[in-house]
């Protein structure tokens, strides 16, 4: 009996040792099965990461040549395997790529073979997808600077995560292209014909509870497969059975991150212009005597009203608009091309003269070719979000320029210049019509400092044009407490021997 007892006893540990393993492989079955799928997952984070880098490089690095706009992206590709221009940028290679009365064009694939990058692909193996806001494609006539913005009725883009749940935007900072890969196909997505590969419905879903249901209406109406909605929400979505809605996933390009460095190389580029016409024209106006013995030869600004500096609509090649003005201590910097001269009739005061092409450069044409590199800065406009100040001129002699909030090196002997970026408008600035492009206060922030004379304690940038009387010459840079997004660079003369010129930067404190 005692036998039957021990054989029955191993049969139900031989049993329950067959069910831990049948329990225990469903459970290693079910975590290899979530290694796979989170591996899946990042493979496609890393594509959309590694799209967004080089799609952001090369808007920040594109040349000022004709036609360039730094700061654009290519068009989508709206071409599909088979066909020759499939890659490149827009529909057919003699097809104007995405202009902006067609904003479906807005949206497709990323055109690879323009960018000279290898196609990138999300873990099912399909190519990633692309969207560009209005006025962020390539090839358009409007300038591209701080302030520009969708033409209506075409929107900003928006993304939102969990179902719409979490903002991935904000109305402060906006986004201008969307990174999308489209995970395999659903239910009534159909990818097989030409038509069907240009349809981004066949990739793309929108915010919906059930599998084929219907899009959900505002506040909760995102789309990816519409940039005329430019509303975009990254998955994945789930029903309540647990099957996607909504595969995509989403990857954005804010503003800040696109404006932010492209408004500090507008900067520097107008800095290196200033320089050089200062070594190559400027200095002429020291011989044979010097007017002013703080003349450092910089460019003049160009008053801030004047029509050349408030135009609005496409940029167009008036002769002597926006000119430096030497009666003029504090304005606008000069359009580019006022500097250059390219395009305009011949002027001793242009650097594409041939008097003022340096010994080292071995061509006209290739001093010409080197100055069309700044042409961008007035295509763009960007004379119109920055404030210039020199520190004395023939003809306007104020206080020594004082700069206030920032510790100055010890090598300084004197202030030559200043340079202000405004950033992009801040709540209450209004800068689209050529009155609201003359007011200062549109352009740069209230920048406060304890040693700033009354009324003038937070409103020192400012009261170079707007506020009367003028106050001494001093600038501020912006400390942390300040609202705004204004950026300070000056010029100064090094005390040191033989004497030179430097620009330093000196942005706004960090909280």
């Amino acid at each position: 009996m005692q036998r039957v007892f021990n054989q029955r006893g191993a049969i139900a540990l031989m049993l329950l040792m067959v069910v831990g393993l049948g329990i225990a492989a469903a459970v290693l079955s079910r975590f290899s099965h979530h290694i796979f799928e989170l591996r899946r997952e990042q493979q496609t984070l890393n594509a959309l990461q590694q799209a967004k880098q080089i799609l952001l490089a090369d808007a920040l690095a594109k040349r000022g040549g004709a036609l360039v706009r730094p700061g654009e992206f290519y068009c989508p590709d709206r071409n599909v395997q088979g066909e020759a221009g499939y890659g490149q940028s827009g529909l057919g290679l003699a097809t104007p790529s995405c202009p902006s009365n067609q904003p479906a064009t807005h949206i497709g694939r990323i055109p690879w073979a323009t960018y000279h990058a290898e196609e990138l692909r999300d873990s099912s193996g399909e190519p990633l997808w692309m969207a560009v806001a209005d006025g962020f494609q390539e090839r358009i006539t409007l300038p591209l600077n701080s302030d520009t913005a969708p033409q209506a009725p075409n929107p900003w883009f928006l993304a939102a995560a969990n179902s719409g749940a979490q903002a991935l935007s904000s109305a402060s900072d906006p986004i201008v292209v969307v990174i999308l890969a489209p995970g395999p196909a659903l239910a009534g997505q159909n990818r097989s014909t030409a038509a069907q590969q240009r349809n981004p419905s066949n990739y793309f879903e929108c915010n919906r509870q059930t599998v084929g249901g219907a899009c959900l209406g505002a506040p909760n109406n995102y789309a990816n497969n519409s940039a005329t909605l430019g509303r975009f929400l990254d998955g994945p979505r789930l029903d309540s059975s647990g099957n996607p809605t909504l595969n995509d996933r989403v990857l954005t390009i804010r503003r800040s991150e696109l404006i932010g460095p492209l408004e500090q190389r507008a900067a520097k580029e107008y800095q290196q212009l200033f320089d050089l016409w200062a070594r190559q024209v400027g200095s002429k106006r020291l011989l044979p005597i010097p007017s002013n013995p703080l003349d450092v030869g910089l460019p003049f600004p160009a008053k801030p009203d004047d029509v050349g500096c408030t135009q609005t609509g496409a940029v167009s090649l008036l002769p002597s608009a926006c000119a430096p003005n030497p009666a003029i201590c504090r304005g606008r910097p000069p359009r580019s091309v006022e500097l250059t001269g390219v395009g305009l009739a011949a002027s001793p005061l242009y650097l594409v003269n041939p008097i003022n092409m340096p010994a080292s450069i071995a061509s006209l044409a290739n001093w010409q070719s080197l100055l069309l590199e700044y042409d961008w800065l007035y295509r763009n406009r960007w004379e119109q979000v920055f404030f210039y100040a020199l520190a004395n001129t023939p003809s306007c002699a104020l206080p020594a320029m004082q700069l206030l909030n920032m510790q100055l090196p010890s090598d300084m002997a004197g202030v030559e210049a200043v340079l202000m970026s405004a950033g992009v408008a801040q709540t209450g600035q209004l800068r689209s019509t050529v009155l609201e492009r003359a007011s200062l206060s549109n352009y740069l922030d209230l920048a406060t400092s304890a040693i700033a004379p009354p009324p003038f304690v937070s409103s020192i940038n400012r009261s170079a044009w707007d506020l009367l009387p003028l106050p001494s010459n001093r600038y501020a840079k912006m400390q942390a407490t300040d609202v705004g997004n204004d950026a300070l660079y000056y010029r100064y003369t090094s005390s040191a021997l033989p004497a030179t010129s430097k620009w330093l930067y000196a942005p706004k404190d960090r909280p």
